[in-house]
Parts: structure tokens; C-alpha cells; sequence
């Protein structure tokens, strides 16, 4: 997402199209950590490729450099059967000698692929929106979530700063929350499974962040705006320090 802030802002072609390699290889290292960012990732990639198109940068030599550094951020799979093969880890993800095993854990089979559980009846996808919500009041600070709130409300400003990167973070965040609440059977009554299903919160969590950092900036803009002065330069990143040691304190105290 820090990549995609700064592809935005980027001012030429070729900023741009290093930071879109750069991006690229790292949304294909995020899905070997972690298979549900493939909801962000499948947001992010048509955005970026829209904005290059859109400003006639898209090639099909660089959609298909732009697909190699992707590919190469999945390398860290090839662990995976090597490693069988010569017996170091054969059984720690399932026997990865043939194709078959492979895709089992590539799909992560075992769980139900984008189910947490293979056969588990879990809660209601409205309990676990709002069980979501309430999460994240208690993780992020009330100021996190006014600023991510005020990002979305300066849409409505015609001369709005970035409203494609607030209207896709704002999108990744509602398809994630809606998706994995459809998928996460899980019945969080129970504090084992509400544990398991806290850790997918974590994600949606970072874009609520990003959008206060949009959001803060958004206001600092417009109070320079109202006092026609570029003075509060400091102030911003005063402001957002003292958030991000907030957030740590609270979290980790």
C-alpha cells in the first residue's frame, strides 16, 4: 500500500515504472505469506495497470516484465519441493514431491482453501462484521478512525487530492471484510477461534491506517488553505508521529 501511495505521487514515467516492478515483486512475495492479501493484491494490480494505460505508459514488454518481477516474488515456493526432495522439511507442510501435493498446499486444501476450517460451522457473517468492528475500535485509536473517516469525506472536495488511492483503499478494505466474513467459519464465541480469526483482522486494520494518513494529510491541506499559509508542515508529521507512538503504547504497554 506504501507503494501504491507512492506511485500516485510519482512525477515521472520512469519513477513510476520502478516503483510498479518493485510492487509487483512484492505482491507476489505477500501471497507466499499470506493467501487472503491475493483480495488486495487482486485490487491493486488492475489500479496500477489501469493508471499506467491511462497515461500510456502500458506496453505489452512492460506488462510482461511487470509479470516476471511478480513471478519472482513467488520463488520462495520453489522451497518448497526442493526441500521435500531432499528430505529436510518433507512432512511440514505435506509431502510436496509430487504436483498434486504442491497445489494442496498452494490452495491451502487442507483448510478449505478460503475457509479457515475444513468442516466448521462457524458464526453468522453479520456477527463477525460487527464483532470486526468492535475489534478495531479497540486496536486502532478513535483519531485513526476520524482521519480514515475524514479521507473518505474529502471526496467530496472537487479539488480532492488523490480520490482514485482513497477510493481503492476503501474498496480493498470493503471486499476483504465482506469476503472473509463470508469465508471465516469460525465460531468466534469461543476465544480460541476469535484469536485465529483477530490475526485476518490485522490486514484490514493496516488499510484503515493508511487511509488515516491520507486523511490526516487531507486536513492538513485544507487548514492551509483556510490560513493561506504552508507553515504546518512540522505540525503533520508531528501529528502523525505522535499517533504511530500512541498506537504502539496502547497496543503494547
Amino acid at each position: 500500500m506504501a507503494l501504491t501511495v507512492h506511485f500516485e505521487e510519482a512525477a515521472t514515467a520512469k519513477e513510476r515504472s520502478k516503483i510498479a516492478k518493485i510492487g509487483a515483486f512484492c505482491c507476489g512475495l505477500s501471497l507466499c505469506n499470506q493467501h487472503t492479501i491475493i483480495l488486495y493484491v487482486l485490487c491493486i494490480i488492475p489500479w496500477i495497470l489501469f493508471q499506467l494505460l491511462k497515461k500510456k505508459e502500458l506496453s505489452l514488454g512492460s506488462l510482461l516484465k511487470l509479470s516476471l518481477y511478480f513471478s519472482a516474488g513467488l520463488l520462495p515456493y520453489v522451497h518448497l519441493p526442493i526441500s521435500s526432495y531432499l528430505n529436510h522439511a518433507r512432512w511440514t507442510w505435506g509431502d510436496q514431491t509430487t504436483l498434486q501435493g504442491f497445489l494442496t498446499h498452494f490452495l491451502r486444501e487442507e483448510y478449505g482453501t478460503f475457509s479457515l476450517a475444513k468442516s466448521e460451522i462457524g458464526s453468522s457473517m453479520s456477527e463477525i462484521l460487527l464483532s470486526q468492528v468492535t475489534n478495531m475500535r479497540t486496536e486502532l485509536s478513535f483519531n485513526i478512525q476520524a482521519l480514515a473517516v475524514c479521507a473518505n469525506i474529502c471526496l467530496a472536495r472537487k479539488d480532492r487530492q488523490n480520490p482514485s488511492l482513497v477510493w481503492l483503499f476503501t474498496g480493498m478494505f470493503c471486499i476483504y471484510s465482506l469476503f472473509f466474513a463470508w469465508r471465516a467459519n469460525l465460531d468466534i464465541s469461543k476465544p480460541l477461534f476469535m484469536g485465529v480469526v483477530e490475526r485476518f483482522w490485522m490486514q484490514s486494520n493496516a488499510v484503515v491506517a493508511v487511509l488515516a494518513g491520507i486523511g490526516l494529510a487531507a486536513v492538513v491541506s485544507e487548514t492551509n488553505r483556510v490560513l493561506n499559509s504552508n507553515g504546518l508542515q512540522c505540525l503533520e508529521w508531528l501529528s502523525a508521529t505522535l499517533f504511530v507512538v500512541y498506537q504502539i503504547y496502547s497496543n503494547y504497554r
